[in-house]
Order: structure tokens, then C-alpha cells, then sequence
């Protein structure tokens, strides 16, 4: 099982993710636009993973000086099921390249659906 989206299959992907994605940079905290998103993509700072007609997920890897940390940046689908087998799935890749923590930025409910033990909560504030 291959997830993650070739750079010469974004132009035929992109489109079937679009929407979900989009509902997803609309709750981020402002850092990007959707079409940020998909310029990093395509530039290969971001990861497109998907899995055709149940969700798709944009993950940034960065290598720390301690541990390297696969953040799961927007999410979404039609598939929760599917959804939680693939964060399986990716934890697993993420495990065999070496990378220590995968992490993930959402709503609180996210930490119920997928096991994920809460670290903390984002505070901000406009300057």
C-alpha cells in the first residue's frame, strides 16, 4: 500500500482532495491559504497522502535536533474508518523512515477518534 501522492500525480489528485483539504486550511491559524498548501506540496516541503475517494492528509516531516516529527497538518474525507486505518498505516511508514513522532494539529474530538494522547493546546493571540 502506497499513500502517498507521486509529484507527477498531484495534477490528477489534486483535484479529487481539493474540498477536504479546504475545509481543513480553513480552521488552521492562519500561517496558509489552500494554495500555499498546494505549492508546498509540489515544491515537496509537505507530503500529499491520500486514498482515492475516502480522505486525503498534507504532512510536514522536520528533522529536530533531537527527533525528526511527521505532523499531520489538514486532514479530512468521507471515510473515518478508512481515515483511522491509514493514521495506522502512516504511523507504521513513519516507524520504517525513521521518524520518532508523528504528530497532529485539530480539533479536540480528533484525539478520542484516533487514540492520540493530547500534549497540549495551541494558544494565540493577534499582535
Amino acid at each position: 500500500m502506497n499513500l502517498i501522492v507521486a509529484p507527477e500525480a498531484l495534477a490528477d489528485t489534486w483535484p479529487k482532495v481539493e474540498r477536504w483539504l479546504a475545509a481543513a486550511v480553513d480552521r488552521n491559524q492562519g500561517d496558509e491559504n489552500l494554495l500555499d498548501v498546494l505549492l508546498a506540496i509540489a515544491r515537496g516541503h509537505y507530503l500529499l497522502w491520500h486514498e482515492d475517494g475516502k480522505w486525503a492528509a498534507v504532512v510536514q516531516i522536520v528533522k529536530f535536533p533531537r527527533q525528526t516529527v511527521a505532523t499531520v497538518l489538514y486532514c479530512g474525507g468521507s471515510d473515518l474508518e478508512a481515515m483511522k486505518a491509514a493514521f495506522e498505516y502512516g504511523r507504521q511508514w513513519a516507524r520504517e523512515h525513521g521518524i520518532d513522532v508523528v504528530r497532529t494539529y485539530g480539533r479536540k474530538g480528533w484525539a478520542r477518534v484516533i487514540g492520540l494522547e493530547q500534549q497540549g493546546v495551541i494558544l494565540q493571540a493577534g499582535v
